[in-house]
């Protein structure tokens, strides 16, 4: 019974990804195209702007170590409910 709870909860997840996938470029597609011509681009070029001064800054290594840090810290709470999930299940 256990099992086939973990194995939902692992297709509701790849389910909403997959989701979000399919209707995040419907969604970019339904914007103002006025408003497109006066930006140039939906996202702006990784080389635009001035290099990072600071940690903080936009690419500094501090948001890269946040970004690893929540990574890392996401990859520990699913392995935890899947050892978890497995011990109770046997």
């Amino acid at each position: 019974m256990m099992k086939s709870r973990v194995h939902l909860a692992w297709v509701l997840v790849f389910a909403v990804i997959a989701l979000t996938l399919v209707v995040e470029p419907a969604l970019a597609q339904s914007t103002d195209p006025d408003y497109l011509d006066d930006a140039g681009r939906i996202i702006g070029s990784p080389a635009a702007g001035p290099d990072p001064e600071h940690p903080g800054d936009r690419g500094g290594y501090a948001q890269f170590m946040t970004l690893a840090v929540m990574a890392g810290g996401i990859g520990f709470i699913a392995w935890r409910i899947t050892r978890h999930a497995r011990n109770t299940a046997d």
